[in-house]
């Protein structure tokens, strides 16, 4: 039914209506991560079977799963780079509130470029940037829980590389980043309160930002 591959492209995960399978890239290996448990949205109700059909990669690093059927969840998987179980497929996990069928969302990459003397020759304004802007943002700032959403664009089809330094100098976190992302969620709740560089690489172009942690 769906196909996704893993953000680090270790794993790909195909899957029939009830089960979820993951396959090792290199070994060609298969895992059952996951068998339709039989909730039925909306619950209560005699209609419809929450099964697995598409898949979708996220931004922030997740595949979502749709159903089959016109029900109100998706299924999120948290974890794809992991291996085994400990990907973390959570059946039902969000609820959209409005049934939707089987569809994934479909989010154009306008930072693809143009297609010279095609119909998508329009995409560039055809302005050469001096300094590529990374519309790096963090959020919140300061923060007290260390849950932190790192906002970020990366250049065009380019990977690059979250670094964040104590105020000595120490690097305390290092985070690579796909370049289909824009977006980490971060638990930074084990760093001490203080303030922190942020720094994000792409190539020759870097962003900076502070970070304050409040304990």
């Amino acid at each position: 039914m769906g196909l996704a591959f893993s953000p680090n492209s270790e794993y790909v995960y195909a899957n029939s209506s009830v089960h979820v399978f993951q396959i090792n890239i290199d070994s060609l290996t298969v895992d059952t991560v996951a068998t339709y448990d039989g909730f039925i949205s909306p619950p209560g109700q005699t209609c419809c079977a929450t099964s697995f059909w598409n898949m979708y990669l996220a931004a922030n690093g997740k595949i979502y799963i749709t159903s089959g059927s016109g029900v109100q969840h998706l299924h999120e998987m948290n974890y794809p780079d992991s291996a085994g179980l400990a990907c973390d497929v959570q059946q039902h996990a969000i609820n959209l509130g409005y049934a939707q069928l089987r569809a994934v969302p479909n989010h154009p990459n306008y930072n693809l470029g143009p297609v010279v003397g095609s119909v998508c020759d329009t995409l560039s304004v055809g302005i050469e940037e001096q300094e590529y802007d990374f519309h790096f943002g963090i959020f919140p700032n300061p923060t007290e829980s260390g849950f932190v959403k790192f906002v970020y664009l990366l250049p065009q089809n380019k990977s690059g590389e979250l670094n964040i330094y104590s105020i000595t100098g120490q690097l305390v976190h290092k985070q690579y980043l796909p370049p289909w992302s824009s977006l980490q969620l971060m638990d930074l709740s084990k760093l001490s309160g203080g303030i922190y560089t942020c720094i994000i690489t792409s190539g020759v172009n870097r962003a900076v930002k502070k970070l304050v942690v409040i304990k």
